[in-house]
């Protein structure tokens, strides 16, 4: 029986994520690029010595490992019959809020990239988003593009992104 709902609850949490692509997909398509917010943020610049896309490429592998990893260690501890039930509900909770995380950094990424955006990597922490994008250099309207693509799908204050630039 137990399993019977972990296997309900998967399908349902997989069914979500495939609606919330179809939506993303749907958004990426019939966005409007005519939002004029004006920007208070200061973007950094960095220089690479790499590629541009090694980096891109090696940060999205890297966050895609650690994120993999903490999930594991969280379906142990969930399954473990040594874990207490307040732990188990814990580890429950920090699985689900990783995995929207998850979600909502690809449907961000794909979203900016739509606004002409070449490359871009998206980290969502309880803490704030960090939005890391390959561009020759930012306008302000550009950076409150993307803080509003970023506060209307997390709800994470702009106070709280930080968008930082590699040339």
């Amino acid at each position: 029986m137990k399993n019977l709902k972990m296997f309900n609850k998967r399908q349902v949490i997989l069914a979500g994520l495939i609606v919330m692509i179809a939506v993303a997909g749907y958004v990426n398509l019939n966005y409007q690029d005519d939002i004029a917010m004006p920007a208070s943020s200061t973007v950094t610049d960095i220089q690479t010595s790499t590629p541009e896309d090694d980096y891109f490429t090696t940060a999205r592998l890297e966050k895609e490992k650690s994120r993999s990893a903490a999930m594991d260690i969280y379906r142990e501890l969930i399954s473990s019959p040594q874990s207490t039930s307040d732990v188990k509900e814990k580890a429950q909770g920090d699985l689900s809020a990783s995995a929207k995380a998850l979600e909502n950094e690809a449907i961000l990424e794909n979203l900016i990239k739509a606004k002409g955006f070449d490359n871009v990597v998206v980290y969502i922490s309880e803490g704030g988003a960090n939005v890391i994008v390959k561009t020759t250099g930012l306008v302000p309207a550009q950076v409150a593009q993307i803080k509003d693509l970023v506060i209307e799908k997390t709800k994470i204050t702009s106070e709280k992104i930080k968008i930082v630039e590699i040339k």
